[in-house]
């Protein structure tokens, strides 16, 4: 990560507003598709990478809602939350947000948010955030750090990947009751740290 460019700081409640700055959108060639195996609880899954005939867009259907940055507020204010910007420092625009705070009935930290702006990505800053993710989760001694993402955002599930997070789980039916349709099916990952 270039730092004489980009900084990474604690967030706000002044930056919150300023989330919207950020373009978190991705257009991906390919979708994982998930082939289901067997019925009731004798059930397997596989994910397949297939190619898409029309690259998927997802523009800006993660501009940050209202309702998502009174929520991303409230994960602010509390006080086992990690709550970080990525300012620009030629701009001085806000192009990168990590959002996570402690579950500490699974004794976990879940990311809500680590988003970059489409401009600044493949630079290293989402590899520092994870690293900051990581080191917090340590510091706080819980077992594991965890996200979701979906089926259909391919370059995240890479990035994960090749971050060392695992695949532990998926939900068929967790956005509406027809997300084989859309091909938006909640993956969850995990860090494990012991």
């Amino acid at each position: 990560m270039d730092t004489e460019r980009f900084l990474i700081r604690p967030m706000t409640v002044e930056d919150i507003p300023r989330l919207t700055e950020i373009r978190p959108g991705f257009v991906s060639d390919t979708y994982l598709d998930v082939e289901r195996e067997g019925d009731g609880y004798l059930i397997s899954w596989r994910l397949v990478e297939k190619r898409l005939e029309k690259p998927f867009d997802k523009g800006n259907a993660y501009d940050f809602t209202l309702d998502e940055r009174r929520n991303i507020q409230h994960r602010l204010l509390q006080q086992e939350s990690l709550e970080e910007v990525v300012i620009d420092r030629h701009s001085g625009r806000i192009v990168g947000v990590l959002d996570m705070t402690i579950e500490e009935w699974r004794w976990v930290s879940w990311i809500w948010n680590i988003m970059l702006d489409q401009d600044v990505r493949r630079q290293g800053i989402g590899r520092v955030l994870i690293e900051h993710s990581i080191a917090w989760t340590k510091r706080h001694k819980l077992r594991a750090v965890m996200l979701e993402t979906q089926t259909n955002n391919v370059p995240a599930c890479k990035f994960y990947a090749k971050m060392g997070f695992q695949l532990v789980g998926l939900n068929e039916v967790f956005y509406t009751n027809r997300d084989h349709q859309r091909r938006e099916i909640a993956l969850f990952w995990s860090y494990a740290l012991r």
